[in-house]
């Protein structure tokens, strides 16, 4: 991993940020989706601009929306990071998520014989 992401890792740990983790974690051990969720959280501006200059573009923007777009704690967070760093509109990125989301469980269940047991 780049000094910078593992600077950042420390921050973020000496923060009490991955307090749900051994306290001897590692970078590594908490992986780099984890990291970005946490940073876009909880991290300043500069710890963002770390991330996207050290991560791709299309990464981060997956790891928000499939990790901080829906947690109604981050309303105001998520309507800030849409319009600064993602350039995108916030409603928009729900409704087509939302409908992602219906059509895995539409795939799920069409999957399922009536028992909702996986057909062969």
């Amino acid at each position: 991993m780049e000094k910078r992401i593992l600077r950042l890792f420390d921050k973020m740990k000496s923060k009490n940020l991955f307090w749900s983790y051994d306290k001897n974690i590692s970078a590594s051990d908490v992986g780099t989706d984890v990291l970005i969720e946490t940073v876009l959280k909880y991290g300043d501006v500069a710890d963002i601009q770390i991330i996207f200059e050290c991560c791709e573009y299309q990464h981060i923007f997956d790891v928000w929306v499939k990790r901080v777009v829906f947690d109604q704690r981050f309303e105001k967070l998520n309507f800030y990071l849409a319009r600064v760093f993602f350039d995108v509109d916030i409603d928009a990125v729900r409704r087509e998520r939302a409908g992602y989301e219906r059509r895995v469980k539409l795939e799920r269940l069409a999957s399922c014989d009536e028992t909702g047991i996986g057909k062969s």
